[in-house]
């Protein structure tokens, strides 16, 4: 499938990056970002940055005492499906999150990012250009015990506005 944004998979699996806070911290964390999730909400795509409404399913699963890994698909129309994954990790001494994200257009990403309370503020890193770069911004937020909301924003265009190509919310099942 060609038709979904990188930016769309990317944000539900950022979802995983909910273990970058202290050692107390992390099993909170885990309670609000693991299980089975899903959501709908708007992207954008192609050169002109055409909104699109999408919907999605994920599986966040914790791996060990600091990681996790997240599989799901993303679907627009009703047709057009794209597979997702990815995987993160945090490290305690530093609070800092790093993964991979796989199912973009591009290649796989890296991600690297911060725990801000119960949210996280990540920077997406593509293999190749997208939308004129190779960055991106993710805040995923927790809005409250079952629900939480992806937003990546990035430049479209070598001198265009800065815009959210991807905002969903996803809930618990």
């Amino acid at each position: 499938m060609q038709r979904l944004s990188p930016h769309l998979s990317c944000g539900a699996i950022l979802l995983a990056c909910a273990t970058a806070g202290g050692a107390g911290a992390a099993p909170a964390i885990f309670d609000l970002y693991a299980g089975s999730f899903s959501g709908s909400g708007t992207i954008l795509e192609g050169p002109d940055a055409t909104s699109h409404q999408v919907g999605c399913r994920f599986e966040i699963l914790q791996q060990g005492a600091t990681g996790l890994s997240l599989q799901g698909t993303c679907r627009a129309y009703l047709i057009l499906t794209r597979t997702v994954s990815a995987r993160l990790s945090w490290d305690p001494g530093s609070g800092q999150v790093t993964g991979t994200y796989t199912g973009s257009r591009v290649g796989t990403a890296k991600l690297t990012g911060r725990q801000r309370g119960t949210d996280f503020d990540l920077a997406i890193e593509w293999p190749r250009p997208l939308y004129g770069d190779t960055t991106a911004r993710m805040r995923v937020a927790s809005l409250d015990q079952k629900r939480f909301q992806i937003v990546v924003t990035d430049r479209i265009g070598a001198n265009g506005p800065v815009r959210a190509t991807t905002d969903l919310t996803l809930t618990r099942q």
